[in-house]
């Protein structure tokens, strides 16, 4: 029954999720460990992606794009992009976030990447009408009590 558990899965279909490849499972897929990942949110990808193919391209290994054509400008714009980094790290740039996949004994180089992303963050324009604090718990109806 052991062997189930360390048996090494290589079927393509599960890496797959949606209409692109689940960064993920890629990874796990790629190098055989379960990644750390460090989120940020709220990014212009644009500038992002271009930040990291920048500044990373000595370490870039190869990039994975979900790409679409817009009718109206006539132009090909990326969902989604996947660079893959030397020394078993990945960065996902996707809708409007980016998420950096490491090892344990990467979270210098996960944290020191995050904070020069940051400078892309795109600001919401939220109405004070609707800015609410947001609550962090659980709701159970009173009669649980």
């Amino acid at each position: 029954m052991l062997f189930r558990f360390l048996k090494r899965t290589y079927t393509n279909a599960q890496i797959f999720s949606g209409h692109f490849v689940d960064v993920k499972a890629f990874y796990t897929f790629e190098f055989n460990i379960i990644p750390c990942i460090t989120f940020i949110g709220d990014m212009d990808i644009t500038k992002a992606f271009a930040f990291v193919k920048d500044n990373c391209k000595p370490d870039i290994i190869s990039t994975y794009q979900h790409s679409y054509f817009n009718h109206d400008d006539k132009k090909v714009y990326f969902n989604n992009s996947i660079v893959v980094l030397n020394t078993k790290r990945m960065i996902e740039i996707a809708d409007n976030y980016c998420q950096l996949l490491h090892t344990t004994n990467q979270y210098n180089w996960a944290r020191k990447l995050v904070n020069d992303l940051a400078q892309f963050r795109i600001e919401r324009d939220i109405t004070p009408a609707f800015r609410h604090t947001p609550v962090v718990g659980f709701a159970k109806e009173a009669e649980m009590n």
